[in-house]
């Protein structure tokens, strides 16, 4: 009977969609720099703790399949910026400064594979002159806090856009997002095969006692 059981899990925890370890995003980058004072929202950063940003040449990479969750916490510019994913996510926001780290907006979720991140984060901009970005472009910055190594993982982080990057501002507060990690839910489908395993178990244990009590 236990080895029923043990081999139903062992099935379950085999099947896609099935997270088999915590969801989380690798954070690889090569230097830093300070948030600058010309940053809108540089004391909310650093009241959250991140007082430096990386940017080219930086990276995320998702341990495995995950469900990422977008917020919209702020924006200071003078176009119209997007951010987006690579899945159909987008939000666009419309104002000069806009505030919402004390109430954020929910832009939505999606699920992703795994891997690098590059090319499915992506923010742009109407500005002219100004630079679309991803993961590892120098507009697209991600923040870090004081004494943050490379290579650290985290279910948690945090990006800022500079919509006009080619003028050197380096502030990257034209479009701030908080992204959270979460291991991704079973589909439908995989919920159906686990019920349909150990269904199986069920009835081949339930014949197992009746045949158990017919020779007793």
């Amino acid at each position: 009977m236990k080895k029923m059981f043990l081999a139903a899990a062992a099935m379950a925890m085999s099947l896609p969609g099935v997270a088999q370890a915590a969801a989380t995003v690798t954070v690889n980058f090569s230097g830093t720099t300070a948030v600058p004072a010309n940053n809108d929202f540089q004391s909310q950063l650093s009241g959250l703790g991140f007082d430096f940003y990386s940017s080219l040449g930086a990276s995320l990479i998702a341990n495995g399949p995950v469900s990422l969750t977008f917020e919209f916490l702020g924006s200071e510019s003078g176009y119209s910026d997007t951010f987006s994913t690579a899945s159909g996510l987008t939000y666009t926001e419309t104002s000069w400064l806009e505030n919402h780290f004390a109430a954020p907006i929910l832009i939505g979720t999606t699920y992703f594979a795994g891997g690098d991140l590059k090319n499915f984060l992506n923010f742009t901009t109407t500005g002219v002159g100004g630079a679309n970005a991803t993961v590892g472009d120098d507009g697209f910055g991600i923040f870090l806090s004081r004494g943050a190594t490379s290579g650290f993982s985290t279910n948690v982080f945090y990006l800022g856009y500079d919509d006009q990057i080619t003028r050197k501002d380096d502030n990257h507060d034209d479009f701030i997002v908080k992204v959270t990690v979460n291991s991704p839910v079973p589909e439908p489908s995989t919920w159906a095969m686990l019920l349909f395993g150990f269904g199986v178990v069920g009835f081949a244990l339930r014949r197992r006692v009746s045949r158990t009590a017919s020779f007793a």
